[in-house]
């Protein structure tokens, strides 16, 4: 059986009904879910705590057992601790956690490239 726990940015608590954030490093919380051979097996969310350096969000993910990141855009740091961490990042398409979810499980993602790296700042909008 394969399992792999996936994160995706949320600016609420409501479970799979979480509205996505476009602020990775300023998401409310991250809702992660496993997945096993195609399903949701399970889902949690995990507070984003108030941080100093952006990479901590990333590094308590994996903290976590975090292995893919679904996000709709991310600052260039936090991308490189991903890498350096080996969590893959995928382009998150959806407004809700159930959405991206879905996406992510039809394989209708595309892999996350510097198109989707911003500058840092709280002046997101969705990519």
């Amino acid at each position: 059986m394969s399992s792999v726990k996936v994160a995706i940015p949320v600016d609420g608590n409501q479970g799979l009904d979480a509205p996505v954030s476009a602020h990775f490093g300023h998401c409310k919380a991250f809702l992660v879910s496993t997945i096993e051979d195609g399903q949701i097996t399970k889902t949690e969310t995990l507070v984003n705590p108030p941080h100093s350096a952006c990479a901590e969000p990333v590094i308590n993910l994996a903290n976590n057992g975090v292995q893919i990141l679904i996000a709709q855009g991310m600052g260039g740091r936090p991308y490189m601790v991903t890498q350096q961490v080996g969590m893959a990042v995928i382009r998150g398409e959806g407004s809700t956690a159930r959405e991206v979810i879905e996406n992510y499980l039809k394989n209708n993602l595309s892999e996350f490239g510097q198109d989707a790296l911003c500058g840092g700042g709280l002046d997101h909008q969705k990519h």
